[in-house]
This record gives structure tokens, sequence and C-alpha cells, in this order.
């Protein structure tokens, strides 16, 4: 172990310039020139003789690395490379560096003689002694000209706000275009990120700083109070025109400056020719900055400033000195303008409520700034569960919305009265008292997370917006079917990740499930997760990392995105490839963190192979340039799983597709990997069964230029983890998903699974009481099951003819009277919303009595109200009272009949309302039998036999359990199991009729694999009849993906 003594393992990781396995290389702390850089040695060792002759290979192999890193940057014209060794020589850290010194015109007065002037009486060896020792030359405080051309002034300011000596930094110019801004937008945040303090000064004179440049600015003050200030010089009689770029640190040991002609812009930046000086000494410019900063001109970047601002117009007259072209507004891609036609449609068809699924890499929060930013829309509520999530959707919104005042809401950074609030989930429910119901016009619901379900449910249930939006990559997963629940089960908009890649929106996938050498079976698993701190030290091992640098080294491209357990686990991986000569680093939250942007940008230019992370990167990096995802970590969610899958799908000029490594442990979660891969081929929630079989045959349902392919020793260690002793589908569905995810199913989740939860209420009385049999329950669900499981299940058995009773229901729940009772009136009022948001309910109001509900007088809504679902859900319609009922009416209040402990109150009403969401789903999916329905299906192929597939995520309300129809004029009766219908008999014939009929129609080839039959189920005034589509690919609407359909259970006899 190298002795703690060296100053050199003090520097972090993270302030590293690039390392192999002998030696690593920092800035010079104390440097005689711009870049100067120091190539130290791993092992402390004196001096260049006491190392290895591999060490001094490596030592000079790096030397060759960081000469190229400052060339590129830079441009120098020379550099003195050297070392000193002893006392005598200069040495004064016992710890052997070499000194990379870059060199400029100029920057003394005569450089002849080299490494000779370390004796300066004897450096030049060709000027006359005399003039040496009477000449002192300039010194390293001489100014050098960065003049546009020779050298340029954006990359000095990069390397400037990224040197970690520099903490503190004051810009002062004349004016800031978005396209200067954005050029040094990431060394600016990698600098604030390190807690250097950023002041920019510039000026509203002639009103040349863009508007958006001003907004954005102000974004990143909210991200860092603490550290960035901004002000904005107002005289409309003085100009202003000082362009100054200052670095200094707090500690005095590096100062330096530009001084000259660039204003913050692109050109002033990167291309135009611009005079600007560096030079080393700062006092007086410094002072001069702090007299500005101190003026009371100087006003501070509030939201009132922004709203006032008016910038400058198109016009400009030539004297005045301007910047770049204002950047286009981005316009929606052709996917995004097709599901805002959608969203527009959902709305003129009534609903105030859709959900829109999204494929990770194609935008959906863009689209939601898009929708949202329509003129007719006020206030806008964007709810997320994350942080970071939430920044990088307001990023998003700035760049649509440019002149909005955008505010976020969570933690202590509170900003409630913007146009646009991006808030967390959490802090918002804690503080609902501080909104009017109708405080926003339209709220974004971005991936609702099943575990905080109570909590979402709250928060919306308090506001009023005239649209919800909900956004989801993954909709038949549980977070996805709860907010659809939440969205009125109104499925605006669809795109997912196999339809994205047969757009060419997405490109194709190459995944490799490899066997992990890691025994996860003594690892603790707790709610689903495996316990943290074990899980590192099981997977920071030699033999794994070696495991992974070699499949990595066998499949992979040239920019690698990589997540790892843990930051520890990041930086020992991004340690364990350098060592072997891989370009990469680790990119997290911690202090040992590589600059995130810089990494990024590194990465982009292919100056480094591999960014080691955890999960920062999972949402919002826009790279489309990683060709490989290395995942290292077990992924307990499919939402993460195809996030980060998703980081490599962005199309690309020349990128082909997208390899994905994925490590399989020998732990039932792992399961969760092939099963999230099977559904998105098939659409459905496929049973452990079919995944087995899927892993066995390789097909997966994918387009056909994706693959997946899982070692054969991955499958049969799945195979043995997915033996089970509950036959019955619904109980092992609900299991795999506790296993996987650490929590159940949700009914309305299970019920669009293709898993009807009245399966099991003949046998248990009810959903939860099943799911406590089965020991499915939640330790508090337990405790109000075991109190009020009479009461639950009088919820779900309570008898039906319209939605009135559900939706009255509702209304309850969402007033938080379910367990207090409430006034008739309030909730026939709130009701109405209900009904008024979802045109589907509201079409079952009498036209002829309520031609217009929304403008209907509130009496006249009570009475019918009470006469209806009221007075039957009390128990009394009928005029007789009913012993059993739920409720009772006690003059004009509605009341319960139950009484709930408060310490269960909580969990027994979301019991309650899980309950409600899934009756309406059920309700709404096979209400109205007379109305006219079609469903198209494909023919597979199976155990030998023709088969009918049907795709319940594309038609849920496709008939389920056994039901008769009507073919070539004879009446079958069929069973429509879960994925496909593959018996069905008819009298006067034996056995299973169903392959002859279809072979009758398609003959002998029906279903066969690479055929595209089709038939169409129509369903009119209840009656169900079947017919042949000769040209199915006119009715499908998709192009048909060839593929094997395994169908498990769903086999016929």
């Amino acid at each position: 172990m190298p002795s703690p003594e060296s100053p050199f393992f003090d520097i972090p990781r993270a302030e590293w310039i690039a390392s192999n396995r002998s030696a690593f290389a920092v800035w010079d702390a104390f440097p005689v020139n711009p870049a100067h850089a120091l190539v130290v040695s791993r092992r402390q060792i004196s001096d260049w003789w006491a190392a290895t002759p591999e060490e001094r290979t490596d030592l000079m192999a790096l030397v060759d690395d960081v000469r190229a890193h400052i060339a590129q940057r830079h441009e120098p014209d020379g550099f003195n490379v050297g070392f000193n060794s002893g006392t005598a020589a200069g040495q004064t850290v016992d710890h052997l560096h070499l000194h990379v010194i870059p060199r400029y015109t100029g920057d003394i007065a005569d450089p002849r003689g080299g490494v000779r002037n370390v004796i300066p009486s004897r450096g030049n060896y060709l000027a006359d002694p005399a003039e040496s020792l009477e000449e002192p030359g300039l010194t390293s405080k001489t100014p050098l000209l960065v003049d546009g051309q020779v050298r340029l002034l954006l990359p000095e300011l990069v390397q400037h706000l990224r040197d970690v000596d520099y903490d503190h930094v004051d810009i002062v110019v004349s004016f800031i275009k978005m396209s200067g801004l954005n050029l040094i937008i990431g060394a600016l945040q990698d600098a604030l990120e390190r807690a250097a303090t950023v002041r920019i000064l510039t000026t509203d004179y002639l009103s040349l700083t863009e508007l958006a440049a001003l907004a954005r600015l102000h974004d990143l003050m909210d991200d860092h109070p603490d550290e960035l200030d901004v002000r904005v010089f107002h005289d409309p009689v003085v100009s202003f025109h000082p362009k100054a770029y200052l670095f200094y640190s707090s500690h005095g040991r590096a100062e330096a400056a530009f001084v000259g002609s660039s204003n913050l812009s692109r050109s002033g930046l990167d291309g135009g020719i611009e005079w600007n000086l560096l030079v080393g000494a700062t006092a007086e410019l410094r002072e001069r900055f702090q007299a500005l900063w101190r003026d009371e001109r100087s006003r501070p970047l509030t939201d009132e400033l922004i709203a006032a601002y008016q910038p400058a117009p198109a016009y400009v007259p030539q004297a005045v000195e301007v910047g770049d072209t204002p950047e286009a507004p981005p316009e929606p891609r052709p996917i995004q303008q097709e599901a805002l036609r959608a969203l527009a449609q959902t709305r003129a068809d009534g609903f105030r409520a859709g959900m829109v699924t999204m494929a990770t890499g194609l935008g959906k929060t863009w689209l939601a700034a898009f929708d949202a930013a329509r003129p007719e829309v006020g206030r806008v509520l964007f709810v997320a569960h994350r942080e970071e999530i939430l920044k990088q959707s307001r990023d998003v919104f700035r760049r649509v919305v440019p002149q909005a005042s955008l505010g976020l809401y969570y933690g202590d950074e509170k900003q409630p009265d913007a146009e646009v609030v991006f808030a967390s989930v959490q802090t918002l429910s804690r503080n609902l008292d501080a909104f009017t119901p109708d405080a926003f016009d339209y709220i974004v619901v971005d991936e609702f997370h099943h575990a905080a379900a109570v909590t979402y449910r709250n928060v919306l249930n308090h506001f009023t917006p005239n649209f919800l939006l909900g956004l989801t990559a993954t909709p038949d997963r549980m977070d996805g079917a709860d907010l659809l629940a939440l969205c009125a089960d109104n499925l605006a908009f669809s795109c997912d990740l196999v339809e994205g890649i047969q757009r060419d929106e997405l490109v194709p996938f190459h995944y490799w499930g490899v066997p992990d050498p890691v025994d996860f079976t003594p690892i603790p698993w707790r709610n689903g997760k495996f316990d943290p701190a074990a899980l590192e030290a099981a997977v920071e091992t030699r033999e794994r990392a070696q495991s992974a640098f070699d499949e990595w080294r066998s499949r992979r491209g040239a920019r690698t995105l990589a997540f790892c357990v843990t930051k520890h686990h990041a930086d020992f991986m991004s340690e364990f490839f350098a060592a072997r000569g891989i370009r990469c680093v680790s990119v997290h939250s911690g202090p040992t963190s590589a600059p995130r942007h810089a990494s990024i940008e590194a990465l982009r230019a292919g100056e480094l192979e591999v960014i080691f992370t955890v999960d920062i990167f999972n949402e919002g990096l826009d790279v489309p340039d990683i060709d490989t995802v290395l995942m290292l970590r077990p992924t307990e969610s499919p939402v993460v799983f195809l996030q980060q899958l998703g980081r490599g799908l962005r199309t690309l000029d020349g990128k082909d597709a997208l390899a994905v490594i994925d490590f399989i442990g020998n732990h039932r979660s792992f399961l969760l990997k092939p099963r999230t891969l099977l559904s998105l081929g098939r659409r459905e929630a496929p049973t452990t069964l079919q995944v087995l079989q899927a892993l066995e045959a390789g097909e997966f349902g994918l387009p056909d230029d994706c693959s997946v392919d899982y070692d054969l020793t991955v499958v049969e260690m799945l195979r043995q983890l997915s033996r089970i002793t509950a036959h019955d589908a619904i109980e092992e569905y609900c299991r795999s998903f506790l296993a996987e995810e650490g929590l159940r199913p949700t009914a309305a989740q299970a019920f669009r699974a293709g898993h009807d939860p009245a399966i099991v209420t003949a046998k248990h009385g009810s959903w939860f009481a099943f799911l406590r049999t089965a020991n499915l329950l939640g330790e508090r669900e337990e405790d109000v099951v075991d109190a009020h499981g009479d009461t639950l299940r009088g919820f779900q058995t309570e008898s039906i003819t319209k939605s009135y009773k559900l939706v009255a229901l509702r209304a309850l729940l969402h007033d938080g009277a379910l367990r207090t009772g409430d006034a008739i009136e309030r909730n026939a009022q709130t009701s109405r919303g209900l009904l008024l948001a979802d045109p589907r309910l509201a079409r079952e109001v009498p036209a002829k009595e309520f031609p217009d509900l929304a403008g209907a007088p509130a009496e006249k809504w009570t009475g019918y109200w009470r006469k209806w679902p009221i007075t039957h859900l009390a128990g009394s319609g009928s005029g007789v009272a009913r012993p059993n009922a739920l409720f009772r009416l006690e003059a004009d209040r509605i009341v319960p009949t139950f009484m709930v402990d408060e310490g269960l109150g909580e969990i027994f009403d979301s019991l309650v309302a899980e309950i409600i969401e899934y009756r309406l789903a059920s309700y709404l999916l096979s209400k109205d039998a007379s109305t006219s329905r079609s469903w198209t299906c494909r023919l597979a192929y199976a155990n030998g036999h023709p088969v009918i597939r049907l795709d319940r995520r594309q038609h849920p309300d496709l008939p389920s359990g056994h039901a008769s129809f009507i073919a070539d004029g004879i009446e079958y009766d069929a069973s429509f199991a879960k994925g496909t219908i593959a018996l069905a008999t008819r009298d006067g014939l034996a056995g299973n009729a169903l392959p002859g009929l279809l072979r009758g129609w398609f003959g002998p080839s029906a279903g066969h694999p690479g055929t595209s039959h089709a038939v169409e189920f129509t369903q009119t005034s209840g009656v169900l009849q079947l017919r042949p589509l000769l040209a199915p690919e006119e009715s499908c609407g998709a192009p048909h993906v060839r593929r094997l359909d395994d169908y498990g259970d769903s086999r016929g006899a």
C-alpha cells in the first residue's frame, strides 16, 4: 500500500486528467504556463531509477496521452518534458513525477536553451552570457494573445472553468447569446457542481442579450443558489461594453483573466476574429468588477426582470454590435406531432385526462412541453418523483417556452407561483393546502410509481385541471396500470419500443444475457431489493470485474455507458478498466466523480471509451453516440431496466444497432429482464412458463433486426429458479411480480394483464381475501383486511347496472369523506365533475333529462343523483331497506354503516380506491354490448395447429373466458384464454373445430411462421361474429413482424 505521505495521493480521482496501470496525470498546482501537467507514478518511489521497466514504459505512454490532451485543447507551440531527481536538482516532493510543460511563443523573451535553463546562467548557450544576465526576459505572467485564429477563446474558458484551482469566476460581457452560453454550459455546470462561486454581469443596454439566455441562467441560479449569481446592468443612457472573464482562487495560488473583445456568443468564443489577452494578474480587474457588481444599476436577475425584458427587434442598425442569429425554436418530431394530434382528438372527444405511452428515447417530456405550450393553456403543474427528473424536465420546457417563469417545488426549494411548477409528489402532497384546487389548468404526471400510489391519488384528487396527462414508458406494468386508472383508463396515444424501432425512430438492439459469477444466494433480499452493503461487497471482486472486461471487450462498440451498483462500485470498475489501458471515468453524485458534463463531452468526442455510472443517467441523457450499454447491476424495476437500455437507442448517422451486455445472476428477480423483453414483443404480460419457452427458443417477438441471446447456463439457471408450487395463473402472476418488484400488483393492474380478480373471488370471497390467503399483502394491509374484510368484500360485490354507484364512491374518496360521510349535494357536484371528465361515463346520463349536464341547475342534478345512485347505495332504492348496505341516509347526508379505526383509515381508503378503479375499468370494457365493436387478430401456430392470437394490450376489451361466436353461419363455443383461442367446438362435430375452420379459410399453411393471416371479430347487439381477413396488412395498421409464438398454458387440449 503506498505511503500516505505523498501529497499526490490526496488529489481526488475526479481531478485526474488521465491514468493507466502505473501512473496518473494531474494539473500542476503552481503552473509555470497554462496547462502545465504532472505525470505521477502510482507507486510511491523517489525517482526515475527506482521505477521498473514496465513502470517507465507506462509513464512515458501517459506523457504521450497528456501531451495529446494539451495539444488538442491549448495548441501550444512546443513542450518541455522532464523530471527533478534529488534536492540539488530542485525536487521538493519525494515521489516520482514528470513535468509536461506546454510552451507558447512569447512566454519568455528568449526560449533558446530549453531545459538547459534549469541553471539560468548556462541556459542559452547561443546567446552572449552578459546578455543573458542583463535581460531578465518576460515572466510567466506575460500576457498571451488569444486572437480567435491561432488560439481560440472557447477551449481556454472551458479549461479554466474546469480547473479545480479556480474556485471563483467573474464574467462581465455586454451581451449573452444562447449560442455562446450553450458552448460553455457544461463546463459552467461542472464548476458549479464542485461549489465554485460564479458571478455573471451583463446589461440590458440595447437589449441585445437574448431572453432565452437570461431564463436559462435563472434556472441555473435556482439549481445552485449558493454558487451562481447573475445581475443585469441597467442604464438607458450609458453604454456598457466590457468583456472580461476572471478566474482566481480563494487560497491565492492561482489567477488568470481573459480581457478583450469577446462577448458570450458563438462568434465571440469560437471562430470569430476576436482579440483577448490572457493575463496572470487580476487584482485591478477584480476590483473594477466588484465596483460594477455593487453599482446600484446592477440589478439581480429575477422572474420579474425576465417578464419585463424586451429583447432587441429582429432588425438592428449596422452601427450596433450584434452577435449570432437567435437559435430557431425546437419543433416536434413526427412521432410527437402524431401524439399531439391524438391528444387534441381526445380532448375534442370530451376527455379531461389521458395517458401517453412512449418508449425511452422518443421524447415524451418534449411532447408534454409542446402540448402545454398551447396559447389556451394557463398554469402548468409537472409532477415527478425525483429531483433529477424535475430539473431535466424544466430544461426541456425552457427550450419550448423560454419566456415562461419556471419554478421548482421540492424539499426546501419552493416556487409555487411560477407559470410552470415542477414538483416532487412527496413535497406537493405535504403542502396541498398552499394550492387551490383550480390552481393549474394542465397537470403532467411523469412515470407514476406504484409505491407512492396513495400519495399520487391524494395529490390528483385535490386538483381540478382542465386536462391531466400521464406519461409512461411501461404501460403494462404496475406503475403504468395505476397511472392509466388515474387517467380515466384513456390511453390517448401509444408508441412502444418495438414500434419505435419499426418506425426507425430508434435503433435495433442486440442483447446478450451473460452469467454473473457472483453468488446472490447469501445476499439478503428485502422489500424487493438486495441489501446494498452486501451487494456492493459481492460485486467488487477482481473475478467479476475481469468477467465484465472480457464480455465487454468481445462485444463492445466505440462508446459505452456502464451501470453499476453504487458509487464506490463505479469507481472500482473505472480503476480496473483504466489499469488495462481503457480510457474511462466514473460519473456519479459523489465527491470522487469525474466532472459530469466534461465526461459526457469527452465520450461524445471519442476521448473516452466508457463512463461508469450508477443512476444519474437513467433519465435525460441525450448522447446518441452511445452504442454499448453494460449492465453490471441487478435491476428490480422494469422502468429502470428499459430506461437504461433506452440510453443507447437514439438514432445517429452510421449507427446500426445498440449492443447490450447484461449480467444475470442466480436469483429469481433476474427473471424480470427476460419477462420485460418478452412483453415488448408480445404486447402482453407473459407467464413464467412463456418466459422460459422464449429463453430456450430465443424467440422474443422483436423486430427482425433485434436479437436476444441468453447464455445456455443462464437459461438453465433461470429455469431452476422459476419452479413454484402455485399452479393458479393469477397467483403465479402476483407472486412473480412481488418477487421481482417488491410490491404486489393492484387489482386493476392484474385485470389489464389478463388476470381478472373476479376469478379468485368465487373461491376466496374477495380479491383481498385471496391476497391474504396467499400472503401477498403488506403488514398494514393485513391489519385492514383482518379487521374489515367483510366491508371490503361489500365494495367489490356491490351490484351495479350503471357506473353511477362507482362514481359516487370515487367522489367520496376524492373528497376524503368515505369514512365520515358527506352532504349529498357535495357528492353530486363532485360526481358531476368526474362524469364530465370522461365522455363514456357522461353518456350514461339521459340526454333528454340533462341535455347540458355541465350547465344543469345544481338543485335538479342533486335531486337526480340522490334518487339514483345514492338511495340505491344506501340500500333503500327499492323501497325496502337492504340490511347489508354499506351506507345509509341521514337527512341530506350519506353516511357509512361501517367504522374504521383512525390508524387504519388511510390504508382502508387506498384499498377501497383500488377496488373502485378495478371495477370501473372492468365496467368500461364490458358495458354497452349493443355497440358495434371489432377486433383484428392474427393467427399463430402452436402444438401443430393454427390458433387465434389475442392481443389484449392493443384490444383490452376482447372477451374473456367461454363465449360463442358465429362463423360462416355456424355457432361455435370457444375458450378465450389470456393470449389465444386454441379451442372451439360446434354441434355435430367431435373435438376441436377451430383448426378446420381456419384451414378452410387460409389453407394448410394457416398460422404458419412467416404468414400474415388474420381474422376479425365483430360484435353487434351482443352477437359475436368471426370472419377471415384476406388482406390483413391493410387492416392491422402495422407491419407484420415475423415471429414464432409460444402459448404456454393457453394451448388447447
